[in-house]
Formats: C-alpha cells, sequence, structure tokens
C-alpha cells in the first residue's frame, strides 16, 4: 500500500495535475500536505485495525480540500503527539499528577499597546505550588523504556554516509508504520522579523547546520539544544535551570533570569517578556535536527510537518514539546497585521478539564506569559522504518552555493520550494 501511495506521489511531483494554483511555492506546499494527509491518515487507519486500500485514501484525498487537509493533518499529528507524551508520563513521574480544586484567579492581559510602545508588564510574584517530580533516569533509561511502550526508540551515532562532514546521524531502534510521527525538531523559533536575532546574522549559516524553516517563514535554530540532557528544567534557549530552582526566585531576582534574547544579534538586547518553559531534555524524541540529508540514489524516509501546539488546557504535554518562541505569537501576529489586532477575533480554547497539571514554573509564569501557541516541526515517516538511520530531504536553495555533498532529491520539488 505505502509503495503505491509513493508512486502517485511521484507523478503529483513531476506534474502537480491535482492542484490548480499557478504560485509555484504554494504548489509545493500543496503537495507535501497532500503526501501527508496521505501518511497520517494511513497511519490511522493501520492503527485502528481498519486497513483501507491505498486508491481508496488517494480519492479521498482528491475530494478534500486543502485547508481541511491541514486541519486534519494537523489534528492526526496532535493525536500521536499526545499519545507519546503519555507514554513519556508514565516513564518519568513519580506519583500521580496533583489535582487543583480551582484555576488560579485571571490577571488583565497587557495589551497591544503596551508591547509597540516598548515597555514590559510589571512581574508578580509567583504563587506557591507543588512541584512536579520526575524519576532520576538517564536519556538511555528513558529511550529504552520508551521503546518499550512504542516498539521504537531514536538514538545517535556515526552516521552511515560515506563523507566527512556527515557527523552523527539519527538512527530508529525498533520499527514504525508510514505516517509515523517518530521525532520533533527542537530548538528556538524565530519568526520572518527576527532573522536578524538569529546568531551569527547575516551569515547564520556559517557555523550552524541545524537551522529549517517552514512554509510560512519560520526558522527552527536546533543548535542550541544539543542532545538533550538528564534532567527537566527550565528552558529558554540559552541557560538552563531546574524548575525548583526557577521556582524559588521572586521580584528582581525572577527578573534577572537570563534571557536568550540578551546574548544574541552581538548582545542587542530585544525587551519583552521572558520565553522560556520546563522541557524534558530526556525526550528520546527531540532529536530531529540529526537527521542527515540522504546520500545519492536514497529515497529520505522521513519528512517534516509544520506543528503548531496550543499550550492552553494542555500544560501536560508542554514539558514534551522541544520549543520555545522568540518573543511571544502575539508579537507575530502584531508584525503580521498591526498591533490593534492582539485580542482581535481571538478565541477562547476550552480546557480540557482532565488535564489539570499545572507545574510550578508555568503556574508562577501564568500572571504574564503571553505565549499561547508554539510553532514547530515535526518528522513523519514516508516508509516502514525498520532499525535504520533516517534521512530527511533538506531541499536546499538552488540560489545558494550547496555542498559538495549534496545531492537533490528532486529539483522540481527543489525549484518550486524556493521560487
Amino acid at each position: 500500500m505505502a509503495a503505491t501511495i509513493r508512486r502517485m506521489w511521484d507523478t503529483w511531483s513531476r506534474t502537480g495535475s491535482l492542484f490548480g494554483t499557478v504560485d509555484k511555492r504554494r504548489l509545493q506546499h500543496e503537495i507535501d500536505t497532500h503526501k501527508l494527509f496521505l501518511l497520517t491518515s494511513f497511519q490511522r487507519e493501520a492503527t485502528s485495525g481498519e486497513i483501507g486500500v491505498a486508491e481508496e485514501l488517494t480519492k479521498l484525498a482528491e475530494a478534500t480540500p486543502f485547508e481541511e487537509q491541514q486541519r486534519q493533518v494537523q489534528e492526526q499529528v496532535h493525536g500521536q503527539i499526545k499519545k507519546l507524551s503519555t507514554v513519556l508520563d508514565s516513564i518519568l513521574l513519580k506519583d500521580p499528577l496533583p489535582e487543583i480544586p480551582s484555576p488560579p484567579s485571571e490577571k488583565k492581559r497587557p495589551s497591544g499597546l503596551f508591547f509597540a510602545l516598548g515597555r514590559q508588564p510589571e512581574p508578580e510574584a509567583p504563587p506557591r505550588a507543588n512541584a512536579i517530580e520526575t524519576k532520576p533516569l538517564t536519556r538511555e533509561q528513558v529511550a529504552s523504556a520508551f521503546r518499550e511502550h512504542t516498539g521504537f526508540t531514536l538514538c545517535l551515532q556515526r552516521s552511515g554516509i560515506p563523507h566527512e562532514e556527515a557527523g552523527t546521524g539519527l538512527f530508529i531502534k525498533g520499527r514504525a508504520e508510514p505516517g509515523t510521527v517518530v521525532s520533533m525538531y527542537p530548538g528556538v523559533v524565530y519568526s520572518p522579523s527576527q532573522y536578524r536575532y538569529i546568531p551569527g546574522y547575516p551569515k547564520v549559516d556559517v557555523d550552524n547546520g541545524y537551522l529549517i524553516s517552514r512554509y510560512d517563514g519560520l526558522v527552527i535554530d536546533g543548535k542550541p539544544w544539543g542532545k538533550g540532557d538528564d534532567i527537566r528544567e527550565w528552558w529558554d534557549g540559552h541557560n538552563g535551570i531546574s524548575f525548583e530552582q526557577a521556582a524559588e526566585l521572586t521580584g528582581p531576582a525572577r527578573q534577572s533570569l537570563p534571557s536568550f534574547w540578551q546574548f544574541v544579534g552581538g548582545g542587542k538586547v530585544m525587551q519583552g517578556p521572558l520565553e522560556g518553559a520546563e522541557l524534558e531534555r530526556r525526550s528520546p524524541i527531540a532529536l530531529g535536527h540529526f537527521a542527515n540529508h540522504p546520500p545519492e540514489g536514497v529515497h529520505p524516509n522521513v519528512m517534516i510537518c509544520p506543528y503548531t501546539f496550543s499550550i492552553s488546557g494542555q500544560q501536560s504535554m508542554r514539558a514534551y514539546i522541544p520549543n520555545v518562541m522568540f518573543g511571544n505569537d502575539e508579537e507575530f501576529d502584531m508584525q503580521r497585521r498591526g498591533p490593534l489586532w492582539i485580542n482581535e477575533g481571538k478565541k477562547e480554547r476550552p480546557e480540557d478539564p482532565a488535564d489539570t497539571r499545572l507545574s510550578t514554573v508555568e503556574r508562577s509564569e501564568q500572571p504574564i506569559t503571553l505565549i499561547s501557541d508554539v510553532h514547530t516541526l515535526v518528522l513523519v515517516t514516508t516508509r516502514e522504518v525498520d532499525n535504520e538511520e533516517l534521512f530527511l530531504n533538506y531541499r536546499l536553495s538552488s540560489y545558494i552555493q550547496q555542498p559538495e555533498w549534496y545531492h537533490p532529491v528532486n529539483v522540481e520539488e527543489e525549484k518550486r520550494r524556493w521560487d
């Protein structure tokens, strides 16, 4: 079935016959979304035991509008990540989650004009709460337990690609079906107006091979994440401290927490609230930035998929989303649509009544935190993978000098992506 889907992909990639748009970049976006719709639908059906025929899934995809395909892909990806988060909870948490009898009192949110004038809200002392305790497990122990639950895990080792610059590669131990989310791309997320803050700007890629972009222009820098760590900590893209330490800080001490913004762009400081989060650095799937481009003649076995995680009502999953936004999503929206848009037309997301978990740091940050969405990327398998190295099509722009080791997987797709 997966082979049949791949043959159809090849036809679409060459002709774009199913898509009416004349915008080449938009066309490639639609083709990629179409592929992801088929893959994640296949994975969902295979998991439920109701495996359909590839042609039937294809007919469904052809009849489904692009925007609806995007919505369903997001929904299916989110469902997979939620299950993986539940697995990690069962491995890492010491005790059942504490019940929170009532939500914290609602605080007045700063207006868009407040930030447009370059001002910051006055920090408030965080309320006391019981921290979520995790077991003292190493990354290797977590990865081993994760495989027992899911049938696969990821590890880093010397790449099998025969060129010197290949370095470390990303490998899957175990097996995963087509359409499975096997990894997330960690790091700091920048909007287009924030590119100048990426370390090394304007030559950001000189000493950094871990940058990747989404169709909407957001760039993720995976370099600060490294290989993770043996701890759950407050992480803001630069210096991690334990969430117990962060929770003890109040007033001026909390204000002095080193924001990642103060260490980039040649020392340029961007005013705004510190955006960080209590993140699980032992997650075995937060390693997507180590996937190599395939060698000549080899097809990629994973592809990137944009994923937006909505924090509201889902704080329990936040620790497993290995990204922080440079700034906040309201700043991003304000830059795109103007400062007066900030609260216009935004819908409050209902909280999941079963999700009563708020960690110490998340509760202490709640009065002043404006981040509501985390925009990132995940890696989805394009075929069955079984104890092998994972390869991701880098699709480097033809408008820049490409390294000697780089061989385009599909020249037409590459041109459309960057036209």
